[in-house]
């Protein structure tokens, strides 16, 4: 096990920053020279809130996989799911995956545009 290096005011206050910014622990850890867990731990003992991950918005064309399997569960015409709810059902609505059929059952059919999200291919996070 290494030398544990004392947190100083200084190291404080530039994690407070940082996260104030927006940044993650990752980008934390190397503006610091600690590890991601030490700033994570260090951030805890602070009551400083920093982001779990930064993650580039997806493009709202392209499926997400819950919206993927959601559209092939109706394409297979099998149950949503777990992790497929409302709110995953109401945005492939609005952006005109799905629509209902009939009035009483919850029943859905993919459109051509729906079809078309899930054959995009999902960006890379590099």
């Amino acid at each position: 096990m290494g030398m544990v290096r004392r947190w100083t005011s200084e190291e404080d206050e530039t994690l407070r920053e940082l996260a104030r910014a927006g940044k993650n622990a990752l980008e934390i850890s190397n503006a610091l020279t600690r590890s991601p867990s030490a700033v994570r731990r260090r951030a805890e003992v602070l009551s400083v809130l920093i982001i779990a991950k930064a993650y580039r918005a997806r493009p709202s064309h392209v499926a997400t996989h819950l919206e993927r399997v959601a559209i092939d569960a109706i394409g297979s015409s099998r149950p949503f799911p777990a992790g497929v709810g409302p709110s995953t059902i109401a945005g492939m609505i609005e952006k005109g995956w799905i629509v209902a059929e009939g009035t009483t059952a919850r029943k859905y059919r993919v459109t051509d545009v729906g079809v078309e999200a899930v054959r995009r291919k999902i960006p890379s996070g590099g």
